[in-house]
């Protein structure tokens, strides 16, 4: 169905230029007067290919925009040839009457726009300031698509070449490669390829050879990529906490979670929530899903920090006659016979002795002795105290 509606567009398109002496409008038709010099620019094939997704679900209104070009402007095509936009509706009209075979690929600079909301004029001079101005308006830029879509609808078969920010031919080999240029090449780079190129495209990675970024969108477009993954961390008693799948789960998704890069296994099967007992510290939890259209996943992940939750702890004591002898009877809430406790005098170590022997007698000095009894458990690694001044004369 898209290739026929791509023909029928571009059939339409020959049959109005051949029919261009017959009218008199030139917002519409292209121009050959070589005069012109176009600048090829990925950021105007953006502005083009959201203005046709737009359109595609209602007719777009001038107004609705964020910004508007100041007309009349000029565009170039993939066959040399140029077109005068005089208004809104022609370039509605050039952008939707594209084809593979006849596409708009750049722009005649300077250009002026008007921003919406300051109804302020800013003159264009070139391809950076243009996706400057696709920033500030919150529309997705070729390489924020790229960045987002690369490995996951798309891969490329080797080699590839690129133009770098100085128009050097650099010539890519790998992924690895492609990494490495992109980032060399800083945030602010749109990727400027040298056509053709050739993609092999998901779910099946089906080569196809691009010749422009048009073609590159169409394949942007139909791409259906890695689900949009998210879970809920929910706090339940004792360190214990629950994690609930935000994701609707297809036939052939994968999906699992990771503490600290380790797989949990047998989890997330169907979407299931999980729970599980964490000591106290920080922790990365990851969801992950492999899907037909992500072969290589996508995650997402949160950070947990534990914090412990230490025992109550307390004691009694009392003297054993007249001696210097006491007996304390410790006492901690929620926790067996089996926890050791430790005895101090004086921060000096005593002994350990069980809770389950209920009591422990203790020969004290004279003077003043501060008696503590301590505990430590996994969820509460530092330790937990109770301490009482006992002074004997």
């Amino acid at each position: 169905m898209k290739k026929i509606k791509t023909y029928y567009r571009g059939c339409l398109l020959v049959l109005m230029v051949l029919a261009s002496s017959c009218v008199n409008d030139d917002t519409f038709f292209p121009d050959n007067t070589g005069s012109e010099k176009i600048t090829s620019t990925t950021a105007l094939i953006t502005v083009l290919n959201d203005l046709k997704t737009r359109n595609e679900v209602t007719d777009i209104v001038e107004s609705d925009l964020c910004f508007t070009f100041k007309y009349p402007i000029i565009l170039g095509y993939n066959n040399d040839s140029t077109i005068k936009i005089n208004d809104f509706r022609g370039l509605i009209g050039a952008t939707l009457s594209q084809s593979e075979n006849f596409n708009i690929i750049g722009l005649q600079f300077p250009v002026e726009i008007v921003f919406r909301e300051s109804n302020s004029v800013f003159r264009v001079e070139n391809d950076e300031a243009l996706v400057n101005v696709l920033r500030e308006c919150q529309v997705k830029t070729f390489r924020e698509d790229f960045n987002t879509l690369y490995r996951q609808c798309f891969k490329f078969e080797y080699p590839i070449t690129l133009n770098d920010k100085e128009k050097n031919e650099i010539t890519i080999d790998n992924d690895q490669g492609v990494d490495s240029f992109l980032l060399d090449q800083g945030v602010g780079y749109q990727p400027d390829f040298k056509f053709p190129i050739k993609i092999s495209v998901a779910p099946d990675f089906k080569t196809t050879e691009l010749s422009s970024y048009y073609e590159f969108y169409e394949i942007i477009n139909d791409c259906v990529g890695c689900p949009d993954i998210r879970f809920e961390i929910k706090a339940l008693s004792d360190n214990i906490y629950q994690f609930i799948p935000d994701i609707e789960i297809k036939d052939g998704y994968q999906l699992f979670f990771k503490i600290n890069n380790e797989v949990i296994p047998d989890q997330v099967i169907n979407g299931n929530s999980f729970t599980r007992q964490f000591y106290p510290g920080a922790y990365e939890v990851c969801i992950k899903a492999i899907t037909p259209d992500c072969p290589d996943g996508i995650e997402f992940c949160k950070e947990l920090v534990v914090e412990p939750i230490c025992p109550e702890i307390t004691y009694a004591y009392e003297q054993v006659l007249t001696s210097n002898i006491y007996r304390f009877t410790p006492s901690v809430v929620g926790l067996d016979g089996n926890v050791t406790i430790g005895w101090y005098v004086n921060d000096v170590f005593i002994k350990d002795e069980l809770l389950s022997a209920q009591l422990v007698e203790i020969e004290l000095s004279l003077g003043r002795n501060v008696v503590c009894a301590r505990i430590e458990t996994q969820q509460c690694p530092n330790g937990a105290q109770h301490c009482k001044e006992i002074v004997l004369e």
